[in-house]
Parts: C-alpha cells; sequence; structure tokens
C-alpha cells in the first residue's frame, strides 16, 4: 500500500537522511499510516518541484478535445484497515488534524475523495485484527444475533467522521474480508474457507447466508446512527486467495448466490441507494473469470471490482459501474 523506500526517496530527491529513516522505520514496524504520510509529503514536494520546473521553461501547446470521452473517473481513495486508523488517532490533536489533512484536504492534501473501511471478522483485536461486531456464534444461523458495538471500530469511525463530515467525502465503502469464522467452512476467519451454504458449502451448523447478510447490514446501521452513510457494501475481498489473515474463498457461482440473499436484505432494511461490490479478486483477469458465475445477479449489483496488488508496491481496487 505503500511504495518502497528506494522508489519514494529518489521520487523525492530527498537527501535528509530524517527523512529516509522515518520512513524506513515506519516499513519496519508496519506503521504503514506514517509510511503513507511520509510517501504523501514526498509526492507534495515533487509536486512543487515539478511546477517549478515547469514555469522555468516554455510552455508547451496541449490541444484538448471535448467532443471526446474516455472512462470517468470518480475518484481516488484510501483505507485505514486493520487498525491502521488506530495508529492516527494515537497522534497528538495536532499531527491527527496534519495526517487528515494529507489524505482528505482538497488544497493542502491528497484530497482523497473515497474512503474503504474494513468490516471485521475476528474474534478478537490481537494484533492488527478486525474484530467482529459478533465475536461468538449466537448459537446457530437461526438464532437471535448477540452484536456487540464499541462505537470505535478500531478509529475507523473516528476517521470516517471526520471525512464525510469535515472534508465532505461522499463514497464511502465498507468492505468485509470474509465473514467471521464460525459461519465457515474451516470455522476461522482467516485461511480461506467459504460462506456456508452457498454451492458446494456445506456445515453442520447450517447455512449462514441470511445471518452473514443481516450481520452487513447491522454494521452499516451503525454507521449510520453516527451520521455516515455507508454507499457500498461489500462481502468479499480478494476471494481467489487464501490468506493467513482474514480471507474467504468464493466462485463467481457462490458470490452470486449470497447476493440473491443480501440485495433483498438490503432493500428490506431501507438501503436501496446502497450498492453491492464484487468481488475484489486480485487482478481484472481473476475477476473476469468469475463473471459467468454472476450472471445471475448482474442487476443486483453496483458495482464490479477488481484489485492489482502484486508484484506492485501499491495496491489498488478499481471499480466497474
Amino acid at each position: 500500500m505503500v511504495a518502497n523506500l528506494s522508489t519514494t526517496t529518489t521520487l523525492c530527491d530527498c537527501h535528509d537522511e530524517r527523512f529516509k529513516s522515518t520512513l524506513r522505520e515506519s516499513l519496519q514496524s508496519h506503521n504503514y499510516t506514517m509510511a503513507l504520510l511520509t510517501a504523501l509529503l514526498a509526492a507534495l514536494a515533487l509536486t512543487v518541484q515539478a511546477r517549478t520546473f515547469l514555469t522555468s521553461r516554455q510552455a508547451s501547446t496541449i490541444t484538448v478535445d471535448l467532443t471526446k470521452t474516455y472512462q470517468t473517473m470518480d475518484g481516488f481513495g484510501m483505507s485505514e484497515t486493520f487498525q491502521r486508523a488506530n495508529q492516527m488517532h494515537a497522534l497528538s490533536p495536532e499531527l491527527q488534524r496534519y495526517a487528515l489533512d494529507l489524505l482528505f484536504n482538497r488544497t493542502s492534501g491528497a484530497g482523497f475523495s473515497i474512503l474503504r473501511n474494513g468490516i471485521g471478522s475476528s474474534p478478537d483485536s490481537s494484533s492488527d485484527h478486525m474484530v467482529s461486531i459478533q465475536p461468538k456464534s449466537p448459537g446457530g444461523p437461526s438464532a437471535a444475533p448477540k452484536y456487540v458495538w464499541d462505537g470505535n471500530d478500531n478509529s475507523q469511525v473516528w476517521v470516517s467522521t471526520e471525512a464525510v463530515k469535515t472534508y465532505g467525502v461522499k463514497t464511502v465503502y465498507a468492505n468485509a474480508w470474509s465473514a467471521p469464522g464460525y459461519m465457515k467452512t474451516n470455522n476461522n476467519d482467516a485461511n480461506g474457507g467459504s460462506l456456508c451454504g452457498v454451492s458446494g458449502a456445506t456445515c453442520s451448523s447450517g447455512d449462514w447466508k441470511q445471518a452473514y447478510a443481516n450481520y452487513l447490514v447491522q454494521y452499516i446501521t451503525y454507521y449510520k446512527d453516527l451520521g455516515v452513510d455507508v454507499t457500498h457494501l461489500g462481502f468479499l475481498n480478494e476471494p481467489d486467495l487464501t490468506t493467513s489473515y482474514a480471507s474467504m474463498r468464493s466462485s463467481g457461482q457462490q458470490a452470486a448466490d449470497f447476493i440473491k440473499v443480501l440485495r433483498p436484505t438490503l432493500d428490506k432494511a431501507n438501503y436501496t441507494s446502497v450498492g453491492i461490490t464484487c468481488c475484489d479478486a486480485e487482478g481484472w483477469s481473476s475477476q473476469q473469470g468469475m463473471m459467468s458465475g454472476l450472471s445471475s445477479v448482474t442487476d443486483l449489483l453496483g458495482t464490479i471490482t477488481g484489485q492489482y496488488a502484486f508484484p506492485s508496491p501499491f495496491q489498488h481496487t478499481q471499480a466497474k459501474r
């Protein structure tokens, strides 16, 4: 999610050892928030240098044909998942505002217009886990839910509130990397496994599709109650990849099975404007491979999403409507 040290320092052309040391220590300690802010400073410095260079040279002629239309860009965004928002929130008030300005301010910062939040699935907050709003099984898919909400969500509530109310961000994308472990075939929110009840995934505990849909709707309701409207909702992240952290496998057909439950659940809760995203596969080629399985639910989908994370040092989440 951040540039590697050699790339960033070269772009910045910065010989200040304090800059290099800050970025190096941030990356080694996995403090990606500080690394991102340091990289943003480098990018801003590069912009100033570029403008100075360009104004010192003779202007070139650029012809713009307003009759031609290409791809529409809805915006650019960022994410503070896996407790990165906690790291920012731990800063002093002055540095908090400085960091937020770097991310969202359209004059002095990057002016990001999209925020992607992580919907937790882990039973605890150890390490950088994103804790679930229902850490323990309620007893079965049909049992009364036992949701737990701290109003903080690993400081994502704070970042979201600032982004929306202070900086005018209008696109908030809530995305789950996995369902809670008790809803999955491997009884673990990490290491893959599939959602119980989708095609080819049966569990002795039963069919958890409706319970997972209810779970996701409850999550965005907590945010709505705090004045933050989630505009896009995702239930998968890299479903073609098994990782040691939160992850859940899914084919296109399995995703379609769940979307057929999630869409009416959203509508029933008066979230008709919330778009369902799918499936954040690892690259557009992988996502394309899932599309045939999604053919039966295209009318229920809001946005097709895909990622390109490797081998690039940056992770991109792109969307096509």
